[in-house]
């Protein structure tokens, strides 16, 4: 574990620009998904805030399947990180990964910033428990994720076009260790979306 630590340590000096950029792109869609949340008129609030008291109504009421409720989180997250392994070792990835890892970020500031609207003080105090500590490591883990497949991306379209010789099976198994790795620690962010925020949610839901 160690090794896989100091690869990804290693490999994070050598792109700082590249994280540097990411870490812009995640601030500004953040920014952009709170905004959006600002402009929504009344009615669509009203949706939104339907939904939110539903699933705070079954939280509070200890309603919530645990298991169902694992895999799906845990299986949202695999296909965002499978997707963007595909991405990765394709030419024309590039693009589309920087989308979606956008889309990811802009959807987060969104929610925060919908609770905080809908909800005022307590929705501070929501937000905190939706983001932390599951949220901000699964931001995390996708940045650095993303940074792997877009360096292989690039790599691989400069091979391409620059007709350079490239070790793709070594590439391709440090890849695909990154994956694994990643993987699992989404298992553990699912975990903690599932077992550790709904009883945050339980009790701030009681004491507010």
């Amino acid at each position: 574990m160690k090794k896989i630590w100091d690869k990804i340590f290693r490999k994070i000096k050598t792109n700082k620009r590249m994280m540097v950029f990411l870490f812009t792109l995640l601030f500004m869609a953040i920014l952009f998904g709170s905004f959006y949340a600002i402009q929504l008129n009344e009615a669509d609030l009203n949706e939104v805030k339907t939904s939110l008291d539903t699933f705070f109504q079954t939280v509070k009421e200890g309603k919530l399947e645990s298991i169902p409720a694992f895999f799906q989180s845990f299986l949202a997250n695999f296909f965002f990180v499978i997707v963007l392994f595909l991405l990765g070792i394709s030419v024309i990835g590039i693009p589309f990964m920087l989308i979606l890892f956008f889309m990811k970020a802009f959807t987060l500031g969104f929610t925060i910033t919908v609770m905080m609207k809908l909800y005022q003080g307590k929705g501070i105090l929501y937000s905190i428990a939706y983001v932390f500590p599951h949220q901000i490591c699964n931001i995390l883990i996708f940045t650095f994720f993303m940074m792997f497949a877009l360096s292989l991306s690039a790599m691989l379209v400069l091979a391409l076009f620059k007709k350079k010789t490239v070790d793709f099976s070594k590439i391709m198994n440090r890849y695909l260790l990154m994956f694994g790795t990643s993987l699992l620690l989404l298992v553990g962010t699912s975990l903690l979306e599932t077992f550790l925020m709904p009883n945050i949610f339980r009790y701030l839901l009681s004491s507010l």
